[in-house]
């Protein structure tokens, strides 16, 4: 055991790997120039990329979840990691995605928050190709991107997505990300249940850029992902009537999205 990973530090970052080398991670490359974060990779992956080795001999925990056991499942099992070297659930964990540039100014940002506001939960202002994706808005059941006054967001409609999203640990000794969702809205999905908690969240005024591989244009693989989706926000509107409403106004939409983007109505009927 190195002496990164005997230091305790009251930072974790969690990044969830998926089919990757983790070498080949820029977020891991980013995370890994960061003294005082003790990271935690869990692998999502189908095949063998040597990951444990490396993030091992690097000074990190590594959790295998043997195959793609979706998103909340691996925030679970890396949760539990650092329970077992962190029994108080002291400080606070990050959120990664594999391949999302984090820049230094995040974690430097992220300390200075956390010792002036206590805040619950931190929000980076995360950018796509369109504008402001995180932080957004949740009014009762419908999520939307936020208006680009993303302070003027009331406190209890912040929603946001989980990249670069950080979260007081102590939340986690009663509560576990939902694991019959698999991965569509397990941020919007724990955002609504931690605002039904009280939980106080803020937005970090720091920038970081997202690219999905959803712009590529594929439709075997859209459509894969589309079931997914369904199934998700399934789980996400289930019980009572808006709520149902909701689920098929937001399948619809999607629905629609894809048959005009590939020309085949079939798709309105899946």
């Amino acid at each position: 055991m190195t002496e990164k990973t005997r230091k305790m530090p009251h930072l974790f970052g969690i990044i969830v790997i998926y089919n990757k080398n983790v070498r080949d991670s820029i977020t891991y490359q980013c995370l890994k120039k960061q003294d005082d974060l003790q990271v935690v990779v869990c692998d999502n992956s189908t095949q063998n990329f040597d990951n444990k080795n490396i993030v091992e001999n690097d000074g990190f925990y590594y959790v295998n979840m043997h195959g793609n056991a979706g998103l909340s499942k691996a925030y679970n099992a890396a949760l539990d990691a650092i329970s077992s070297v962190n029994e108080g659930m002291k400080g606070y964990v990050s959120l990664f995605d594999d391949d999302t540039f984090i820049p230094d100014i995040y974690f430097s940002k992220l300390r200075s928050e956390i010792r002036t506001k206590k805040s619950d939960i931190f929000l980076p202002i995360v950018k796509d190709e369109v504008g402001i994706l995180s932080p957004s808005v949740m009014r009762k059941y419908y999520c939307h991107r936020a208006p680009e006054n993303v302070w003027a967001v009331k406190q209890n409609e912040l929603c946001g997505i989980n990249s670069g999203m950080a979260i007081r640990l102590r939340i986690f000794k009663k509560y576990r990300y939902n694991e019959k969702i698999f991965l569509d809205y397990v941020d919007h999905n724990f955002l609504r249940d931690m605002r039904k908690r009280h939980c106080r969240i803020s937005i970090m005024d720091v920038e970081i850029r997202q690219t999905f591989s959803s712009n590529i244009r594929n439709k075997e693989k859209e459509l894969i992902r589309f079931k997914i989706f369904k199934k998700d926000i399934n789980e996400f509107y289930r019980g009572g009537f808006w709520n149902r409403f909701f689920f098929y106004y937001v399948i619809t939409r999607r629905k629609m999205q894809l048959t005009r983007k590939y020309r085949d109505p079939r798709i309105m009927f899946q």
